[in-house]
């Protein structure tokens, strides 16, 4: 059998659901999702702690669901990552477009995830999520307001395809988009390290023309 059909997407796909992810231990009065300790709480809630957060905290409250997406999606990413690999599916590199499909079944009550478009060539993504529990209702926000889900897929696919990538939340429904849509891709160097890149170069070429003159 080929590699690709050994490994497609469907496949992929029976494999992740066969996981049983949710584990209830009634006994320690804990769940579990792929092995990580969760609790459960009510969209509403969650969604006024969020509201709370960027209320109060203005930008350091964004900050706090910023990391709080990021850590979770990487987390989850990992627990996938090692899920399959103990299933016997090889890392993402080998079969990166079946592995990132399998997302599509994951399920943590974000909303539900689709995998619009994916390049490896220029590691850039296109992701819908549709049922985005940080929409606003009445679509009157003016701007995109899925802060903790934008960041969520940012960890979510930076583990997935060990690279580390940034993004922005391009359509969202909160300001009367059809949908909430966000675009990844690897993320730029940072300024600090631009700046430390001119400052060798610089460096370099003030070196070079001072061997030229002497």
């Amino acid at each position: 059998m080929s590699s690709q059909g050994r490994y497609s997407p469907n496949r992929i796909r029976r494999l992740i659901s066969s996981f049983s992810p949710i584990r209830f231990r009634d006994e320690a009065g804990q769940v579990e999702y792929f092995g990580q300790p969760i609790v459960m709480l009510r969209r509403d809630a969650i969604r006024l702690i969020r509201d709370e957060l960027v209320r109060l905290g203005g930008a350091g409250g964004r900050v706090i669901l910023d990391t709080a997406g990021y850590v979770s999606g990487r987390e989850e990413g990992n627990a996938l990552l090692s899920q399959a690999k103990a299933h016997g599916v090889r890392s993402p590199e080998s079969l990166p477009a079946a592995i990132l499909t399998a997302v599509e079944e994951t399920n943590m009550g974000y909303g539900r995830i689709t995998i619009d478009d994916i390049n490896f060539g220029t590691w850039t993504f296109k992701i819908s999520v549709t049922n985005s529990f940080e929409v606003d209702s009445t679509g009157r926000s003016g701007k995109p307001t899925c802060l903790f889900i934008l960041s969520y897929l940012k960890g979510l696919f930076s583990q997935l395809v060990d690279k580390d990538l940034g993004g922005k939340e391009v359509e969202c429904r909160s300001k009367g988009d059809q949908s909430c849509k966000f675009w990844l891709a690897v993320a730029p160097q940072p300024d600090s390290v631009k700046g430390q890149a001119s400052v060798r170069e610089d460096s370099d070429s003030r070196h070079s023309r001072s061997i030229r003159t002497n």
